[in-house]
């Protein structure tokens, strides 16, 4: 039952890290699927 928790927050702490890591190298979603032919800011208009 021990090794399931252990796994459990470790599967926590690796996701969490890997948010806040992959995020701050840019490689987010947005900023990887963004270019200059996408437009968000006139979508509005």
């Amino acid at each position: 039952m021990k090794a399931m928790y252990a796994a459990f927050a470790a599967t926590v702490v690796i996701s969490i890290a890997g948010y806040y890591i992959l995020g701050e190298m840019g490689f987010s979603s947005g900023q990887t699927f963004a270019s200059d032919s996408v437009r968000l800011d006139d979508a509005s208009e």
